[in-house]
């Protein structure tokens, strides 16, 4: 193996295009992470009827078993997403994974309600840190030259997960009952971590930038085990970047403050969009006068939409910086949430195939562009601060997804048509076209 005889520009050591056959196994793995991610998220959604109709839950009660959740998650992203960047991603990763497996194992010998709300609680808050401590790793272990596509690719596995889930869940859960698909998915999930552990190195850019003790031999022997070429010394990044706090003061310092504020805003007006179509789509196409199979298959479109979207966004930023690309996506797809709005008003003297093309484009544009965000989110971060600001970023911009389909509901009560809805929730996804815009993207591009 051959020698460097200066040490790399900046953390980003591995080979610029170079991806050897670790490196594979390494994303493959993360990949399938991300899988599990998106499933234990929605496999309560799978499992609520069976649960409902066997302990005569209220719908009230349900609620809080989602809410649960999803509040787990904001906190997780917020909160321990930080210990990523203070001891490691690849031991954060690992302890995540097995959080959120062992809690949604717990679930399936749980007896009451409490019980269930907390141990999703529990399990929300690994998988809100599990996505912003593995995407880092994704994104230091891919070279420059194709990172922003690996990240695409890698983050299309999220809704994946629902996907491969329900077609599981449901023959399993008529067949075994409803404990059987969360102990299949927390044992899945578990066994991931630790081969995860066992198989992922530490990220090198986390070790160049804290410099523990041997920083430059840890560095060159995961150069060796992912087949690249080892340095001879460590790129100099500044005492003052090693002992930056992992926290969100480092996020408002005076130089980034600017970036942070707009990067969560973009985050939470997207957030507003996304959820608000995801959670309110197929009631709106039911009220336009489509039966209710057709309206569920509307909303499947724009998810496998949402597919292509993410993986094609990624790769045309190998061409144009990737904020302009998502710019111009959400551009397009408020337009066109605008206009099926307007074709919903008048249901009846549109072809369905132009509403079908609609659902997709919006799927390609809205849900693809909102997915490169985290994307942007890791770049405009150096490495050490790296997880702390995907996870504050992903936390409050929750509180768009939480509050836009109870908005919608509201604005339903007070006489607005479910179609006019889209009108409505298109303006927020033109702010964050803005804002995108305006977000520099650097660290890591």
């Amino acid at each position: 193996m051959s020698t460097t005889p200066t040490a790399a520009p900046d953390d980003d050591i591995v080979h610029e295009s170079k991806i050897t056959p670790k490196q594979w196994l390494i994303m493959a793995i993360c990949f399938v992470a991300y899988v599990l991610d998106g499933f234990d998220v929605a496999v309560i959604s799978f499992a609520a009827p069976a649960i409902s109709a066997e302990w005569g839950i209220a719908a009230d009660q349900l609620g809080m078993v989602f809410s649960s959740g999803v509040l787990g998650m904001t906190l997780g992203a917020m909160f321990l997403a930080s210990l990523a960047d203070l001891y490691g991603r690849r031991l954060i990763v690992c302890l995540m994974l097995l959080m959120a497996g062992a809690a949604t194992v717990g679930v399936a010998y749980t007896q009451t309600v409490p019980q269930l709300i907390a141990l999703r609680f529990v399990g929300g808050l690994g998988l809100g840190a599990l996505m912003a401590a593995l995407a880092p790793l994704v994104g230091e272990y891919s070279p420059r030259r194709h990172r922003t596509l690996i990240l695409a690719a890698i983050f299309s596995a999220g809704p994946l997960g629902p996907v491969i889930g329900g077609l599981i869940a449901a023959p399993m859960i008529t067949e075994h009952g409803w404990q059987s698909i969360f102990l299949y998915a927390g044992i899945l999930t578990i066994l991931v971590g630790l081969l995860q552990y066992a198989v992922v190195p530490e990220s090198m850019a986390f070790i160049i930038k804290r410099r523990p003790h041997g920083a430059l031999d840890k560095v060159n022997r995961i150069l060796r085990y992912i087949g690249q070429d080892r340095i001879e010394r460590l790129p100099d990044t500044g005492a003052g970047q090693r002992s930056e706090s992992a926290s969100v003061i480092s996020l408002l310092t005076p130089a980034r403050r600017p970036k942070t504020l707009l990067v969560w805003l973009t985050f939470f007006l997207a957030f507003a969009t996304v959820y608000f179509f995801t959670s309110w789509l197929p009631q709106i196409l039911v009220n336009a006068g489509w039966p209710q199979d057709q309206a569920i298959r509307g909303a499947v479109t724009m998810a496998f939409g949402s597919v292509i979207g993410t993986t094609l966004i990624g790769g045309l930023a190998k061409w144009k910086p990737l904020n302009r690309i998502i710019t111009v996506a959400f551009v397009i797809g408020g337009l066109t949430a605008a206009a099926l709005g307007t074709m919903l008003l008048a249901a009846d003297t549109v072809p369905p195939v132009v509403v079908w093309i609609s659902l997709l484009l919006i799927g390609i544009t809205v849900m693809g562009g909102f997915t490169n965000l985290y994307t942007v989110a890791l770049t405009v971060y150096p490495a050490q601060i790296r997880s702390t600001g995907l996870g504050w970023a992903a936390g409050l911009g929750r509180g768009g997804a939480v509050l836009s389909p109870a908005v919608a509901g509201l604005l339903i009560a007070a006489g607005v048509s479910m179609p006019a809805l889209s009108l409505y929730f298109a303006l927020p996804i033109f702010v964050a076209a803005a804002c995108a815009l305006w977000v520099s993207m650097s660290e890591m591009a």
